[in-house]
């Protein structure tokens, strides 16, 4: 080998080196890229499934707290009855208490 012929190896040498370590961080970089995506795919599928529970649950919760099905419920197996009559209200006036106890107060004093 003549003096001119080693710098042109050395060159050829260096540039496959410099290609060959970007094949293999590209490669590398590809294998991640492809991993995240499978995670990222296994992740969708996961709040996907979680949603489906949900709102599952929340039928099933609309289902359990119907007026319908709790009536039928107190009625068949507890033998409850709905109050029919009108609930009855009181009044008073505030005044009128006030003078009240105004004057057991001076009768007890």
């Amino acid at each position: 080998m003549s003096k001119s012929s080693k710098p042109i190896l050395f060159l050829t040498f260096l540039l496959l080196i410099m290609i060959t370590v970007f094949a293999l961080v590209s490669v590398g970089i590809k294998l991640k890229y492809e991993q995240a995506v499978l995670q990222k795919d296994a992740v969708e599928k996961q709040l996907k499934s979680e949603t489906q529970r949900k709102i599952k649950l929340t039928a099933e919760y609309q289902t359990a707290t119907a007026e319908e099905r709790i009536f039928n419920i107190a009625s068949t197996e507890l033998g409850l009855i709905r109050d029919i009559e009108a609930p009855v209200i009181i009044t008073y006036n505030s005044k009128k208490v006030e003078l009240i106890e105004e004057e057991l107060k001076r009768k007890y004093e």
